[in-house]
């Protein structure tokens, strides 16, 4: 009995010491990826500086969110089980390049940006039948570029890199990406439509989405935007600062995870396991203007549709080790975004930057949304 108790500490011991040599070696790694994006921003700040001429038109963002969902039960078998979460976001846009060209004397303009986004989630999930708490960490970096050609047709893409990974196997890391490309055109000043595709993971795993949608403009107060099959918005400015909006989208993404000191996946490879989670949200938020250079955005709805996994093996993988739906939850959100730079001559709500009243200054970095 001694031999086995001793074997058996041996082997958490073991255990412990690669997942606190994990986290040593993924904080050492993310030290050196932020300094390396700190000199990155530094060295565009630079380049920046040469396209003075256009700040007044975009300025860099710092946006930062936190978000909690209340335990909620599993359905099915897995009735005894419960699950929350936590998530902390950081975010920033940089405009490398923001220019606008005059074509004529009537305020038409060419315009191009340039922009480069970072993104950074800390997830804190609570799943009562797992043994050890996990930590996720996502995050992305990559540049995207907008064209308008002067008239009523604009181009959108972009790409990023990106990770999300369980932070006890932090030295494991794998890379992948995401991207979108899309036109948009406008049809009259009440009625634009887009079309393109997203490469996303916001469906709990990777896929190749068709988007379709149009925005219509019902009133000179409010508007509805459809992005199918992502997004459907309504907006409602109530003053020049304010803005008030009901919604419904998916929320969802794929983590590596750690399977280690996990009973339930003793016949998985620990480092081959990937966790799932999906779900569509629906609520209200309003979005206040403190001052030229301070938003905030309180957030309130409904997770429903919500689906837990389990898988191993490809990144695409459809099988399942295990599935289960949970029970719809209330969630609350609030964010906020800080203007850099020069502000003096910011548009409030909707802005002229592209030709385009209703692309929303504060979402370009964010296709889904336009």
């Amino acid at each position: 009995m001694k031999i086995l108790l001793n074997a058996k500490c041996s082997k958490i011991d073991i255990f412990q010491y690669k997942n606190d040599c994990s986290v040593l070696y993924g904080a050492i790694t993310l030290s050196s990826v932020m300094i390396r994006i700190l000199c990155i921003v530094i060295l565009l700040m630079g380049v920046s500086a040469s396209f003075a001429q256009d700040r007044k038109f975009l300025n860099p963002q710092l946006k930062f969110s936190a978000e909690y969902l209340p335990q909620s039960k599993f359905k099915g078998d897995s009735a005894e089980g419960k699950f929350s979460m936590t998530k902390a976001y950081a975010g920033f846009v940089f405009p490398v390049i923001s220019r606008r060209y005059a074509l004529t004397n009537d305020l038409t303009y060419k315009s191009l940006v340039l922009l480069v986004n970072a993104n950074a989630n800390y997830t804190l999930p609570n799943i009562t039948f797992l043994e050890n708490k996990h930590r996720f960490l996502s995050a992305t970096a990559g540049p995207s570029l907008i064209f308008n050609s002067g008239n009523k047709n604009t181009w959108l893409a972009g790409f990023a890199a990106g990770i999300a990974q369980d932070m006890d196997i932090f030295s494991e890391i794998t890379i992948r990406f995401t991207g979108h490309a899309l036109f948009k055109r406008k049809v009259s000043g009440n009625f634009s439509y887009h079309l393109g595709a997203v490469y996303s993971y916001v469906y709990a795993q990777p896929a190749l989405l068709p988007l379709l949608g149009c925005v219509i403009r019902t009133s000179d107060k409010s508007k509805l935007k459809i992005s199918l099959p992502v997004s459907v918005s309504f907006y409602y400015k109530t003053n020049e600062y304010d803005m008030l909006s009901v919604f419904i989208r998916p929320d969802g993404d794929q983590y590596m995870f750690s399977g280690y000191n996990e009973p339930m996946f003793a016949a998985s490879d620990p480092l081959s396991l990937r966790m799932r989670y999906r779900s569509f949200k629906t609520g209200s938020s309003y979005e206040i203007g403190l001052s030229n250079r301070l938003l905030i955005k309180p957030e309130v709805g409904m997770a429903l549709n919500r689906r837990l996994s389990f898988t191993e093996g490809e990144v695409s993988d459809k099988s399942n080790i295990f599935k289960s739906d949970l029970h719809s939850a209330p969630y609350v959100k609030f964010a906020f975004r800080i203007l850099l730079g020069d502000t003096r001559w910011r548009r409030n709500g909707d802005n002229f930057l592209l030709n385009d009243e209703r692309l929303d200054y504060y979402d370009l970095d964010d296709p889904t949304k336009l």
